[in-house]
């Protein structure tokens, strides 16, 4: 049975005036599993919990952000329903579309290409990203934002585009960090499960090959895996097959079926339910919107 997520409407937080939200959540028990008609940069100011997002479950503590794009499932739960210790989530929403109209002309922020795309920015379909805030920089960006939000001051709306901007920049700067962190200990220590999982993810392939690979235990695996790829060993190679699959679909003319075989999935149902959780289209209209205009059209029902 297909669970029901719920959809928040972007009108209930944004209005004509301004393309951007900033509130400050004590999470409870009350809200379910949901997606947004927005996108959300979320951070954990207070308390400890766990954060669900579609199939994946983290703990999380203070100082955690989280960047999710459109169509992303999630929820938080608090770890106590004491309220001496609540778990208090600064959300930033916004619509991209009217976010990247007004900063179209913004000197220099063209540039910051890999955050623009994370926050649907510029077209594309990205997946949710968990970033730690090392350095405070963040949780001192959303304070700002969410009390410039709030008190609507005079000439707050610049305001809060520079402050968008300001924390653009922030999150390219740290991605690019993440990129040379990543580089650095893959090499050291994940580069052999790394190039495992690359040249077999097309068959079925297990964490314990990955981990042997590594020459690491399973349980030190997924810990360091996790840390290092910010993402588990099942959502990297699930990842990992999509991106061939998209490639696949607008280069070829092989049926769903043939990709999802190729990718290493045998069940075609599966395939397509994991496509459409991670692009947001079916393989079918996927290929319909992305394949070259010269290129035959295959019909197919997926």
């Amino acid at each position: 049975m297909r669970r029901t997520v719920e959809v928040t409407p972007a009108k209930l937080f944004i209005d004509d005036e301004l393309p951007y939200c900033v509130n400050r959540i004590t999470e409870s028990y009350t809200l379910h599993m949901h997606e947004h008609e927005f996108t959300e940069i979320c951070y954990v100011a207070e308390g400890k919990g766990t954060h669900y997002i579609g199939e994946e479950t983290f703990s999380v503590e203070p100082g955690e952000l989280f960047i999710l794009p459109l169509g992303t499932t999630h929820v938080f739960r608090p770890r106590s329903t004491d309220p001496e210790y609540p778990l208090v989530v600064y959300n930033f929403i916004f619509l991209a579309a009217r976010v990247a109209e007004a900063l179209r002309s913004f000197p220099g922020f063209e540039s910051l290409a890999k955050a623009r795309c994370l926050l649907n920015l510029v077209p594309g379909t990205p997946s949710w990203m968990r970033i730690r805030d090392a350095s405070g920089a963040f949780h001192t960006l959303f304070v700002q934002a969410y009390q410039e939000f709030r008190q609507r001051k005079t000439g707050f709306a610049p305001r809060m585009h520079s402050l968008f901007v300001i924390l653009t920049t922030e999150l390219e700067r740290r991605l690019d960090e993440m990129e040379n962190d990543v580089s650095t200990a893959t090499d050291r220590i994940l580069g052999a499960s790394i190039s495992y999982i690359h040249e077999n993810y097309t068959a079925p392939i297990a964490v314990s090959q990955a981990a042997d690979a590594a020459g690491l235990s399973e349980r030190h695996f997924h810990r360091m895996f996790d840390k290092v790829m910010g993402v588990t060993f099942t959502c990297y190679v699930q990842n990992l097959r999509i991106e061939r699959s998209c490639e696949l679909l607008t280069t070829t003319r092989l049926s769903v079926s043939e990709i999802a075989e190729s990718i290493g999935y045998q069940d075609r149902g599966f395939f397509v339910k994991l496509f459409k959780k991670k692009t947001g289209h079916t393989p079918r209209s996927y290929r319909n919107s992305h394949s070259s205009a010269s290129m035959p059209r295959v019909m197919e029902y997926g």
